[in-house]
């Protein structure tokens, strides 16, 4: 099978038992996804925070920074989040939002001042923070009149790639599907190949991702800081996936230059009824996980002098355990035409719910950043790099260690190195009031697939009293991609996979509320 520039659904391996085991790579990178964690502050900075200190984000961000603490400090996140969505397929455009209140954050910093005013270690403070560390609210729609293909097409492309005689049974019982007279090229569609078709894509997600941390940082001589923290890490996950099809079988003529001695083209066969009929046609999938794991982080900041921070970060893989439940749904109505109410025949596949445990391992992560202070502010830039290729998938008991690298392989087929870029500035208008911004580039973790994503950040600092602050920010993102529905043998059904391309756009406002004491 052909795929390039393409995004891909799971929705064409509906049914096979096989398709749990694929999705997993999919899975496997979504929690190695971190976008959303730290303050207001940071998050205005465009989260350009390796060489950065002082700030309760620093428990997760560079917990060296946590050795800039002069004073005990606390703090909690709330914020609004939006997701904004544009699908175009085939020329129609179809929107879809998702909005959500939530923490995004709450922290603490104890400091414990160890020789303050003498040369060498001035203070080991420790941390405790939670925070969302990733968005999973979405809802992605897109829909418009396909003529070149239909799913069933790579509904025929599974059971020969997979060689599953159940399937095509299924398939052949939901009267989707024929043999071809030679039998060694497998199954046609009994649906209309080259014909105008209604499709419809829905996918909706909703969960949480979360950390909650402990770190301790140090500060040697005020020119060099270390720190590390250990992260305990736990997701909910649901992902339900809606294709539907609209469109027509084909006529007796179609049928018969495939299989002259198809059962749907013998005079007075009941299959006769199935050609030149209205049909809809629903592929259902559902998912639910649940996972749990830990990871730890080690990150040091020298000041070569005082107008400068170099700063640096190595976090381990995220060791999770996950639970997944899946469960999948094909049917299909019949209808004379267009006009009827009623159909004249329902078929569907139903397939038996399916629970899988297994083990994700996420990659490593390196950060390195560099900080620029002037007299009323400053500038911070990041860079990270993160192998998505690396990420690991272990069965756990009833499988064979064959399936772990087959999922290794899918994942490096499907996923590659990139180095996300960060960089954000601020500006003290006055004592009271200080300005913030930031902008960030994500490098593109998918082979041979379009995928551009950025953001751009704002805020403002409040000094409210010599104890109380507020922070406030607001993230919009923008990322553009294409995805299919479904992938086809392009080369042997002589027509391209369907892709649609989606625009996702999530603007977050947050404030953060803080205490020194």
């Amino acid at each position: 099978m052909k795929l390039k520039n393409i995004l891909l659904t799971s929705l064409f391996v509906s049914g096979l038992a096989t398709a749990a085991h694929a999705q997993t790579a999919n899975e496997a990178f979504i929690f190695s996804q971190e976008n959303n964690g730290g303050t207001a502050r940071l998050k205005a900075l465009g989260n350009a925070k390796t060489a950065l200190g002082g700030d309760i984000g620093s428990i997760t961000g560079n917990p060296a920074g946590l050795g800039f603490f002069a004073q005990s400090d606390i703090s909690i996140t709330a914020g609004y989040n939006n997701a904004a969505n544009r699908g175009s397929y085939f020329g129609s455009e179809t929107s879809r939002n998702q909005g959500r209140f939530g923490i995004d954050h709450a922290g603490a910093v104890f400091h414990f001042p160890k020789n303050a005013g003498f040369s060498g270690w001035q203070n080991f403070n420790v941390g405790l923070s939670y925070e969302n560390t990733n968005l999973l609210n979405n809802n992605v729609r897109y829909e418009g009149t396909n003529p070149d293909n239909t799913i069933v097409s790579a509904y025929s492309d599974d059971v020969a790639f997979f060689n599953d005689q159940s399937f095509a049974n299924d398939l052949s019982g939901l009267k989707l599907v024929e043999r071809f007279s030679d039998a060694t090229k497998g199954y046609f569609p009994i649906t209309g190949e080259v014909a105008d078709k209604m499709q419809i894509s829905d996918v909706l997600t909703s969960g949480h991702s979360a950390r909650t941390a402990i770190a301790f940082g140090g500060n040697y001589n005020n020119k060099f800081y270390i720190g590390g923290n250990i992260s305990f890490s736990s997701f909910r996950y649901e992902n339900s996936e809606q294709f539907s099809e609209f469109g027509w079988t084909k006529d007796r003529s179609a049928v018969l230059a495939d299989n002259p001695n198809s059962t749907f083209v013998q005079p007075g066969h009941a299959d006769n009824r199935y050609l030149d009929a209205n049909y809809e046609l629903f592929d259902d999938n559902y998912q639910l996980l649940e996972g749990a794991g830990v990871d730890f982080k080690v990150g040091a900041i020298f000041k070569p002098s005082v107008d400068w921070n170099i700063g640096a970060t190595i976090q381990s893989p995220t060791w999770y355990s996950v639970d997944r439940y899946a469960e999948s749904y094909i049917g299909v109505d019949y209808y004379r035409d267009e006009a009827a109410t009623e159909s004249f025949d329902s078929r569907e596949a139903s397939y038996a719910p399916s629970d899988l445990s297994y083990r994700i391992i996420t990659p490593w992560r390196f950060g390195l950043g560099a900080s620029k202070f002037f007299s009323r502010g400053f500038l911070s830039a990041d860079a990270e790099y993160i192998d998505y290729g690396s990420t690991k998938m272990r069965t756990v008991g009833g499988f064979t260690s064959a399936l772990d690298t087959e999922w290794d392989q899918q994942t490096k087929d499907a996923y590659q190195a990139v180095v996300n870029l960060r960089v954000g500035g601020e500006y003290l208008f006055s004592n009271i009031i200080s300005g913030r911004a930031g902008i960030n580039y994500y490098g593109n973790p998918y082979k041979g697939a379009d995928n551009k994503q950025y953001s751009g950040s704002i805020g403002l600092g409040f000094k409210l009293t010599n104890v109380l602050y507020l922070d406030a920010a607001v993230v919009h993102l923008i990322n553009d991609y294409k995805v299919s529905p479904y992938v086809i043998d392009e080369g042997f059904w002589q027509t391209s996979s369907p892709a649609a391309d989606i625009r996702h756009q999530r603007t977050s406002a947050v404030l953060t509320f803080g205490a020194k004491f």
